[in-house]
């Protein structure tokens, strides 16, 4: 172990340069830069290190999403000049699909090992913490119980705990059961009907994926229209393009009630001052994320939140100067590339003085949605673009995909693009300050 020894007096004698709490990716980057500086540090980890990303996020969602497409494509050969070929499950079971989603989750995690980490000079500790001062954090014994819990003591921390879904406050969902994206993965049965609560990037992805499997899908949103945060065009072409497939989408709706008769559940959603009953084998819930924050006792060490994130400023330092954050809990950008860009800043503005800190910035994030069209966007919306420049400020460039060559080559003409350039600023070329897509091309 690189850490020093504790005294047993009242003074805290400091073991490590910086414990990091979180082994998902925010804190596996905050950790290995750190070690990378040649300071001493821990690493504290409930479960298993890779966080939301290795296991219930991207790579078990980008998985099933490609197989998925596998069977939409295949059910499309004629389109590509052959003989239709209706998929079918290996082994006629929807395991053989998760089967492979767990494969590859294996595969991938080996590069988030323990070992890989220790490797690098850190201290890797599974257990569940809680701050005790705003410089020691007891860690209780983890869930294998192959180490015993402890008291660690740090001159910095970063919190990286990641998020979890928020379940809405719709009566008798609980009761009734549902599953989220932590159990959407396990499935070993593929449900005959589903309902999927939330119109965002999970429940389009989720819900299009289940619906090409063979699943009933109806998609309940309480806004006016898909994806809210990308521009009104590009969320239509999605919704068109779900719809054609098949999906059910309800707009305006709001969920009020949940029960569970004879092996099928029962929502009741409002819309239009008239109440419905959608009945389905299973209830997906994806109506947004919440912070990782209970049990850490952060009224300990003086770092303010509430329910959405972690209070940070501009370098990532929460209200007590020696605690950071990075990742979803800041309540940013919930994404695994921002998380990673996070966890550099920290580690820069830790170990680093002024003028080397460096500011948080999100001028410029990229994103993608991954159903197909898959929808990607960096910068300023047409929207953002209008309050900043003016309605007469601003000049958008569209373009259909069905005007191009290489999307008709590809069977994926559906979509369209977006790119916003200002009037007002001179500047040669125009500089762009926006872009969005929706499309079924993929460009490499």
């Amino acid at each position: 172990m690189r850490g020093r020894a504790r005294n047993s007096g009242g003074v805290v004698k400091i073991e490590y340069d910086i414990v990091v709490i979180g082994g998902g990716s925010g804190g596996l980057v905050v950790a290995a830069g750190a070690a990378h500086l040649g300071a001493r540090v821990a690493l504290v980890e409930k479960k298993a290190l890779g966080g939301d990303c290795l296991f219930t996020g991207c790579v078990p969602s980008k998985t099933l999403i490609r197989s998925a497409r596998f069977a939409a494509d295949a059910r499309r050969a004629a389109d590509f000049g052959f003989a239709p070929a209706p998929p079918e499950f290996k082994d006629g079971s929807f395991a053989s699909v998760t089967d492979r989603v767990w494969r590859v989750i294996k595969a991938v995690g080996e590069h988030d090992a323990p070992e890989v980490f220790r490797a690098l000079g850190i201290e890797v500790i599974f257990g569940t913490p809680r701050f005790i001062s705003p410089h020691e954090l007891k860690i209780e014994p983890g869930p294998d119980g192959n180490q015993p819990g402890r008291t660690v003591s740090a001159r910095r921390f970063c919190i990286s705990t990641g998020s979890r879904p928020a379940v809405p406050p719709v009566e008798g969902l609980k009761e009734t059961g549902f599953i989220t994206n932590e159990e959407v993965f396990h499935l070993r049965h593929l449900p005959a009907s589903l309902v999927v609560l939330g119109g965002g990037p999970i429940g389009l992805e989720m819900g299009q994926a289940f619906a090409r499997f063979g699943s009933e899908v109806t998609v309940v949103e309480m806004g006016d229209r898909l994806l809210p945060k990308e521009d009104e065009e590009v969320s239509a072409s999605v919704e068109r393009f779900l719809r054609a497939e098949s999906l059910n989408i309800l707009l305006d709706a709001k969920a009020v009630r949940a029960s569970r008769a004879d092996g099928q559940k029962t929502l009741t959603v409002e819309r239009e001052g008239r109440t419905s009953e959608l009945r389905a084998e299973e209830i997906l819930v994806a109506t947004g994320r919440r912070p990782n924050v209970k049990g850490l006792n952060l009224e300990a060490a003086g770092v303010k939140y509430d329910e959405s994130r972690i209070v940070t400023d501009e370098y990532l330092r929460t209200s007590a100067p020696h605690v950071f954050a990075a990742g979803d809990v800041t309540g940013h950008f919930l994404f695994t590339h921002m998380a990673a860009y996070e966890a550099s800043v920290v580690v820069r503005n830790a170990f680093l003085f002024w003028p080397l800190l460096q500011k948080a910035d999100f001028r410029i994030v990229p994103w993608t949605t991954f159903t197909d069209p898959e929808v990607a966007r960096v910068g300023l919306t047409e929207r953002e673009a209008h309050e900043k420049y003016g309605r007469e400020g601003v000049h958008v460039y569209r373009t259909q995909f069905a005007e191009n060559d290489r999307a008709h080559a590809e069977e994926a003409t559906e979509g369209i693009a977006l790119l916003l350039f200002p009037l007002v600023e001179v500047a040669y070329p125009r500089r762009l300050v926006g872009c969005r897509a929706s499309a079924g091309l993929r460009i490499e």
